[in-house]
Parts: C-alpha cells; sequence; structure tokens
C-alpha cells in the first residue's frame, strides 16, 4: 500500500481547506447536468465479447484500488467466475450511455507539484477510480477509439 503522507504541518494546509480549492477549480460555474440521448443502439447489443472481457480481467496489473475495495489482483482470479456477469454489465452501461453510481466514486489524494507547497494551487489532484471503472474506460477505447485512429480518412494518402 501507499504512504501515509501528513500534510498537518504543510503551511496551514488542511484536507478541508484543499477539497474545498480542488471543488472549486473542478467545477465551472456554467455547468448543466447533459440532456439524456437518444439512441438506435439495442440495450441487448454487444459490444465487448466474453473473450474481451476475460482477457481483459487477466491482463489487469496490480494497481490501486477504488472506494469499492474491490482489488485487481481478485478480478484477475475470479475472471472465470464472473466476466459473463461483467460483459453484461459493461455493455448495458454502454447501451444505456449510464455508468453506476459506484463506479463514478474516486479517492483524490493531493500530490505537491514543487517540493515546498506553500498553498493550494501547488498540489494537483490525483483520482483513484475503481478498477473496474478503470477496465470498462480501457475496453472502450480499444473497442472504440483505437479502430477510428488506425482507419485511413477518405482523401487522405497513408504512407
Amino acid at each position: 500500500m501507499g504512504q501515509k503522507r501528513d500534510m498537518s504541518n504543510t503551511a496551514g494546509i488542511t484536507a478541508d481547506v484543499l477539497n474545498e480549492h480542488f471543488a472549486q477549480v473542478s467545477t465551472h460555474p456554467s455547468y448543466t447536468i447533459p440532456v439524456a440521448k437518444l439512441t438506435t443502439a439495442s440495450e441487448n447489443q454487444d459490444y465487448f465479447s466474453e473473450w474481451a472481457v476475460l482477457k481483459a480481467l487477466y491482463t489487469l496489473l496490480p494497481t490501486a484500488t477504488g472506494l469499492d475495495l474491490l482489488p485487481a489482483w481478485f478480478l484477475r482470479l475470479g475472471a472465470p467466475a464472473f466476466y459473463k456477469r461483467l460483459k453484461y454489465l459493461f455493455n448495458k452501461s454502454i447501451a444505456t450511455s449510464t455508468v453506476p453510481l459506484q463506479w463514478k466514486n474516486a479517492i483524490i489524494s493531493p500530490v505537491p507539484k514543487i517540493s515546498s507547497p506553500k498553498d493550494c494551487n501547488d498540489y494537483r489532484p490525483i483520482s483513484v477510480t475503481p478498477v473496474l471503472t478503470r477496465t470498462t474506460e480501457m475496453m472502450v477505447v480499444r473497442t472504440f477509439m483505437y479502430p477510428a485512429l488506425l482507419t485511413p480518412t477518405a482523401g487522405v494518402d497513408v504512407l
């Protein structure tokens, strides 16, 4: 596990002060919740195959555990038992354009940008989301982004 940092004597910066600062810089005053999109996708469509989910679980690297306390090693070892259920969950999430609430929660740790931080701007927030969140994101990128980046654009010569 990572080493805990004692921030109690860091120029009067407390966890509450950092929390308030990160909340202010992460929220735009004119932000509004987007309207749900209508989609023609079937909720039973398979964006990810069983094999793709199983492979993603088997190749998980040791990494930090999110607030759900579900470690990567457990998902890797238990993959044969629950990859079909996770395939259903991942596909349902994409088909309905929703993300489970538990996957949206993160542990946010302040990391100093400089050796002797003096105020809140001298820290950057690092978010640790659940492993299943990161696995889904990785699968979305591999399935939807990589093919688009590798496909030549019409009218553009590829060397």
